[in-house]
């Protein structure tokens, strides 16, 4: 989970954990700067690097990135279009959430009619 923080959010001895970690293994050393990578293009939403970076990372020899790598592949057109493009389904994930929160809190008690009235006249 280090690997996968920001370091701007690590404290001075995570700093240490992680260069004391990397200076043991040059496979960890590796795996942290890929992972950093991904990170990075993810919170920028490069998602026309994602191939590249893809590439490096079956080079690299670490199986667990790889095998997270071609997992990546399977669906590669659809990740990059979720990096890449401005569009979220967060909102229509978040009404699908309150729903079923609010289903699950009705449930044997009150009809259809009154779900609907408590998702339509409710504000958010």
């Amino acid at each position: 989970m280090l690997f996968l923080t920001s370091e701007n959010r690590l404290t001075t001895t995570q700093k240490k954990l992680i260069h004391n970690l990397c200076k043991s293994s040059s496979a960890l050393e590796l795996a942290l700067v890929l992972t950093r990578e991904f990170r990075h293009l993810m919170e920028n939403k490069l998602g026309n690097q994602l191939r590249d970076w893809i590439e490096n990372v079956l080079h690299s020899g670490i199986s667990e990135i790889t095998t997270f790598a071609n997992r990546l592949l399977r669906e590669y057109q659809s990740i990059e279009n979720a990096i890449s493009l401005p569009w979220s389904n967060g909102p229509v994930e978040g009404n699908v959430n309150k729903l079923k929160t609010i289903k699950r809190q009705m449930y044997g008690r009150a009809s259809f009619e009154l779900l609907r009235k408590r998702l339509v006249l409710k504000p958010t």
